[in-house]
């Protein structure tokens, strides 16, 4: 027995061993994955790819940010209530890339400006987060509303929806966690880093403004023509896929229509100016609604619009809304499109015929606030005729002036017929 005892002692004192040299290895495995993780998390808060904390912001390092895949809505709202604008910018991706809020026009005009619009979304979400802004801060004094024909189009063969209430976003907090804590706030946060050496990056700046500046690089490698053509494609194959009428199956408009008289009603009890804004659709863009008959529910959309915004004015006779169309044929709109393998031309006005160029934003944004610039009409009752007639004007003048633009609108709608 003693000498069992004996036997067994070695491996016993080895036994001890081996743990203490495990409980170290665990130790030091847990500190410096500790250590990593506050690294990490120390360089996401430092760095701030979202634009939430803003302990530095210095050109070189990260000023510019990424454009963010995920959040954007709650991410762009929480930088707006950091700001407190008096002036909102809602709609789609075409307010979101084609106004700055950052613009000279409207720092003129003593505008705290912030873009709040967001790709790929409709006037329910731009009620929502107009919603959530004005009960986190006082009523912005000013909002400029993208409106978009297209989102008002419903199926008269589908039963549509009874209105509801708009409702606040919610902010869950796993949001606020991963922006902070996770391996997508860590990949942003190298990306802010690389981005600052970027030349023509893909980025949203501080207030909201979607620039594509990285459209620059694919103009000057395959041509402004093959950006047009690859989105003209697209928009030939969603118009023909969408219905041809404003109303549902019991004569109900569209969810659009509820929420532009809620937003539209809000702003003007709260006193807020409002500019609702009808695009400037590129002419190949007008010509392909044209061709697949939407330019009659278009103008009938015009029609809606001017009595939506009339029985607004009836209930608040102080209120200030204009509604503009900015939407034709006219040199603007009309602008040429390069020939396909030319590289070096640049347009002036349109990155491809859905999206307007900054350019084009602050030619609107002088219009409504300075002077009349010739661009864009102040819709009524009273002119909605003349305003038809000023479009099929600028039609066949803009025809006669680049019918290749018709030719290839009418080529790419037959295509997709196919």
């Amino acid at each position: 027995m003693h000498l069992d005892n004996q036997l067994e002692a070695p491996g016993v004192v080895l036994a001890a061993s081996e743990k203490r040299e495990f409980s170290r290895y665990i130790g030091w495995t847990s500190a410096i994955l500790v250590g990593g993780a506050l690294l990490a998390t120390l360089a996401v808060l430092i760095v701030d790819p979202y634009h939430l904390f803003r302990f530095i912001d210095k050109a070189g390092f990260n000023r510019l940010k990424p454009s963010p895949d995920m959040y954007r809505e709650q991410i762009k709202l929480a930088q707006a209530k950091s700001l407190h604008p008096n002036l909102l910018l809602l709609g789609n991706s075409r307010v979101e890339v084609g106004f700055d809020p950052m613009s000279p026009k409207l720092r003129k005009a003593s505008y705290s400006a912030y873009n709040l619009a967001l790709a790929g979304t409709s006037l329910v979400v731009a009620n929502n987060m107009f919603e959530d802004m004005r009960t986190a801060a006082q009523p912005p004094a000013s909002a400029i509303v993208g409106l978009e024909f297209l989102d008002f189009l419903v199926d008269p063969a589908t039963p549509q929806s009874l209105p509801g209430q708009a409702k606040s976003v919610f902010f869950p907090l796993e949001w606020r966690f991963e922006t902070v804590f996770s391996i997508k706030a860590v990949t942003d946060t190298w990306r802010t880093l690389r981005l600052q050496k970027t030349e023509n990056p893909e980025t949203m700046t501080t207030r909201g403004h979607t620039p594509l500046f990285e459209y620059n690089k694919f103009a000057r490698q395959e041509g402004y023509y093959s950006i047009f053509r690859q989105r003209g494609q697209e928009n030939a194959k969603s118009l023909l896929r969408r219905p041809h009428s404003l109303y549902g199956a019991q004569g109900q408009p569209s969810t659009s229509v509820d929420k532009l008289r809620h937003m539209v009603t809000t702003m003007a009890r709260d006193g807020t100016e409002v500019h609702l804004l009808i695009y400037p659709y590129h002419a190949e863009l007008m010509a392909m609604f044209g061709e697949t008959g939407l330019q009659t529910i278009m103008d009938e959309w015009r029609r809606m619009l001017v009595g939506e915004v009339d029985a607004v004015r009836k209930q608040f006779p102080n209120a200030r809304i204009i509604l503009w169309d900015f939407s034709g044929y006219g040199p603007v709109q009309c602008e040429a499109i390069p020939a396909r393998g030319d590289t070096r031309s640049v347009t002036r006005f349109y990155w491809e015929a859905g999206h307007f160029k900054t350019s084009l934003g602050d030619l609107i944004l002088e219009r409504i606030l300075e002077k009349d610039n010739g661009f864009g009409i102040a819709l009524t009752a009273s002119n909605l005729e003349q305003n038809k007639q000023r479009i099929a004007a600028e039609r066949s003048e803009c025809q006669t002036l680049n019918p290749q633009i018709f030719a290839q609108a009418r080529s790419m709608i037959e295509a997709a017929r196919k």
